[in-house]
């Protein structure tokens, strides 16, 4: 047997087709009916989940599972088998948590001891010691306005202990993690007791990695069969406003000049002024300038000249019926216009006269007014503590830069004109595949540079928001190309076009930058491996996407960019697999549950299903390669849910 195929002829007679026939239809009706519930209940009310038909449709999709696996005997498959029984061991452990699971919270003054925790249901449980608060306090960023971390420190039957946001405390098994505090000093702490779980389920994250990961190493696999077909010899045959500001008083070009490289706390951390007026006014206007001010002109003069500022339109508007209710010809609105004749804020009834589908636009426009009330105020423009590291020469010329270059722009430019000398290409045009070949190189170098400095600034992995993800993705999926689309004619240019798109979602992005620094939840290691797997997953996976157009336009070219696509599946669902399960244990450290059915974390697991299930080859739709690359030509739909469309739902994971 290979990958994920059965010789069914080396079955007793008694299992041999009408037994196995049978079963083969059962079980992917099975797949399919549990993927397209998963899909129906991330828009229904999370009650669902402990619904007993939901738990009743996962029992049979155990079963039918179980049943394929003694039937088709699969344990003479390794890694196919254990990636099978991984399913299952984490199936019993979601169960088993649903079944055991002692869960509730307590709140402890300073001083106070507790022996007892309260569970969803009021009712108050025993802890296996009591618990004494000794202190609680908050860790600020540098300037001491945004809490970076919430920290509990403990005492149990005289021994220290300390309580934090990713950083937990095991009491014989009673798990304490930081949830929340309240203005009387008091901690919350939450409080999960899982033994049996969480172990089952862990069990199966570990036998999904070990068997992924042979099944990309077995000489004998699919999946190597498959990579020595892709050989180098199969690919070679596949309008700006020019007005001024001249009615602002503002700050002389050089002095705001001298202050692009002075200091000051923005994000948690010492930055250039420059990043700080280059975001702040690109937040508010949607360019970095204003009307021929330099970002830092900009906002110097915003502060020390309010009053003249009040009727600028300066705070850019999207949606059109916020622009539409508040009597806005243009795209930007003046502070005056957000308030009517007796100083009331407009903004505010918007939320109730537009209604939920128009709240996040509101709360938007509401954001960059609080924003500027910050500045007035003066807590947005923070000098840092004398006890504070300063930036080092280097540091500043190196950050100065780095603003200077547009990166974004340079790269989703060069990669559409390598789509554009690709095109020339196919029409016969000569040396297009040498030009696209080298704007390939040139955005590859720009989007490689742009992560480091990225990294360098930031000071850990660029990996917490979506414009740094979608930049992740352009730079795989760039390394992709040159990986096994390099003489392509027709597929080069195609991916390039799919990059140099999410390159310019990345610049759409940019434009709107998270003023506000992390969240004390995402100060975790799990988080960089996290993310850095689903990413990457999404990026191969995205890639079978741009195969697939190529091979259905390049009809010659159909069954080879099948082999292609069936090879890129494999390490796409096994980092999907990895980033799903490290994002769970991510999860369990933070807010002690491994799962909660949030809509990110469904469709996550709805896209692991989808792209699995052309590895079933007994599944004869899937044996023709244009009936995969039409599958995986709509699948990549399931990815543009699972990373943007769920942003619109109620979900935990809508950081910005």
């Amino acid at each position: 047997m290979h990958g994920y195929e059965t010789d069914i002829n080396r079955l007793p007679p008694l299992l041999n087709k009408p037994v196995m026939n049978n079963l083969k239809h059962l079980s992917v009706a099975a797949y399919v009916i549990v993927t397209i519930a998963l899909a129906v209940t991330t828009f229904i009310s999370p009650a669902v989940y402990g619904s007993a038909w939901f738990i009743l449709l996962w029992t049979a999709f155990a079963a039918v599972l179980t049943a394929s696996i003694i039937k088709t005997r699969m344990w003479n498959n390794a890694p196919r088998f254990l990636l099978h029984v991984s399913l299952l061991a984490i199936l019993a452990g979601g169960a088993l948590t649903y079944l055991t699971q002692e869960k509730g919270s307590v709140r402890i003054a300073p001083g106070e001891e507790v022996s007892t925790f309260l569970s969803a249901d009021n009712n108050a449980i025993p802890l296996p010691q009591p618990i004494t608060l000794e202190k609680f306090e908050v860790m600020y960023y540098p300037g001491g306005i945004v809490a970076r971390d919430y920290v509990s420190h403990l005492s149990v039957g005289g021994e220290k202990f300390v309580v934090s946001m990713n950083k937990i405390v095991d009491l014989k098994g009673y798990r304490l993690l930081q949830a929340s505090y309240d203005s009387e000093g008091a901690t919350i702490l939450s409080v999960n007791h899982d033994p049996y779980g969480i172990t089952l389920s862990y069990a199966g994250y570990v036998l999904f990695a070990i068997g992924g990961v042979w099944l990309l190493i077995a000489p004998g696999g699919r999946f190597r069969q498959l990579i020595r077909n892709v050989s180098l010899i199969v690919l070679l045959s596949c309008g700006t406003s020019m007005s001024h500001a001249a009615s602002i008083d503002g700050v002389p070009r050089q002095v705001a000049d001298s202050l692009r490289s002075q200091q000051v706390v923005y994000e948690g951390r010492v930055v250039c002024f420059n990043t700080l007026a280059r975001d702040v006014v690109t937040k508010l206007y949607g360019k970095p300038s204003f009307r021929g001010l330099t970002p830092e002109q900009t906002l110097l003069s915003l502060k020390l000249f309010p009053q003249q500022w009040k009727d600028q339109p300066l705070l850019k508007i999207k949606d059109k019926e916020i622009r539409k209710s508040l009597g806005i010809a243009g795209n930007h609105a003046s502070l005056s216009q957000l308030f009517d004749s007796v100083g009331d804020y407009r903004v505010e009834r918007l939320y109730a006269s537009l209604g939920e589908k128009r709240a996040r636009a509101v709360e938007e426009l509401d954001e960059k007014v609080g924003i500027i009330l910050e500045l007035y105020s003066g807590n947005l423009i923070v000098t840092p503590d004398p006890d504070l590291t300063p930036l080092s020469p280097t540091r500043v010329k190196i950050e100065l830069l780095y603003n200077s270059i547009p990166f974004t722009t340079i790269v989703f430019i060069t990669l559409f004109c390598g789509f554009f000398a690709g095109m020339l290409q196919i029409f016969r045009v000569r040396k297009g595949l040498l030009l696209t070949r080298m704007l390939l190189i040139v955005a590859l170098t720009v989007s490689a540079i742009c992560f480091i400095f990225q990294w360098y600034l930031s000071e850990r992995l660029p990996l917490s928001n979506t414009f740094e993800t979608l930049l992740l993705v352009v730079l795989i999926t760039e390394c992709l190309l040159i990986l096994v689309a390099w003489r392509n004619a027709l597929l080069l240019p195609l991916g390039m076009l799919m990059a140099g798109a999410l390159a310019l979602v990345a610049h759409m992005v940019e434009m709107n930058p998270v003023v506000t620094p992390l969240m004390p939840v995402l100060h975790s290691g799990w988080l960089s491996l996290h993310v850095t797997l689903v990413m990457t997953a999404y990026a191969i996976l995205g890639f079978t996407f741009i195969n697939s157009v190529t091979a259905l336009i390049m009809k010659s070219s159909v069954s080879r960019l099948s082999t292609l696509s069936e090879a890129l599946l494999y390490p796409g669902i096994v980092f999907l697999g990895l980033g799903i399960f490290t994002g769970a244990v991510w999860a369990n450290v933070s807010w002690g549950q491994y799962w909660s059915w949030d809509p990110k974390e469904t469709w996550a697991l709805i896209t692991l299903l989808v792209y699995s299930l052309p590895l079933h080859k007994s599944i004869p739709f899937f044996r023709r390669p244009r009936c995969l690359h039409i599958y995986l030509l709509f699948a990549i739909l399931v990815v543009a849910m699972t990373y943007f469309g769920v942003n619109h739902l109620n979900s935990m994971h809508a950081y910005n």
